[in-house]
């Protein structure tokens, strides 16, 4: 993975910030929710783990919770759409795959979303 992480079409990348934090995604026009566990996040875009592949180009719909960094304040949600850039197996976990995301449009929102299990992600790790 360190290739990806330096150039993009000959220009250096933007800064990637290690985030383990569960997320919840799904293909646009899907109702329902998959799990994934982030690995790592920039101002383009995203890499994560999940238990299915996806085709680049896939529009998708992802949200992770942030951390609460204010006592008493509950943490935010960021809500994302972008596209599957790429989704290869996960070398070492069988039946996972690393997906990476390009963002399109994002939104920050107050209150966070209910999103998943934090044992069953970690299970999954990065």
């Amino acid at each position: 993975m360190e290739q990806w992480e330096t150039f993009e079409r000959g220009r250096p990348r933007a800064p990637r910030f290690v985030l383990a934090l569960p997320l919840r995604y799904r293909e646009q026009g899907e109702d329902g929710w998959e799990v994934g566990s982030m690995c790592n996040i920039s101002r383009s875009g995203l890499l994560f783990t999940t238990q299915r592949s996806h085709q680049p180009t896939t529009r998708i719909e992802l949200t992770f919770a942030l951390p609460s960094v204010i006592r008493n304040e509950p943490p935010g949600t960021v809500r994302c759409w972008g596209e599957i850039v790429r989704s290869e197996p996960w070398v070492g976990k069988k039946d996972d795959s690393v997906v990476a995301m390009r963002i399109l449009d994002y939104e920050f929102m107050r209150a966070a979303a209910p999103l998943v299990d934090q044992a069953e992600v970690a299970k999954r790790g990065c």
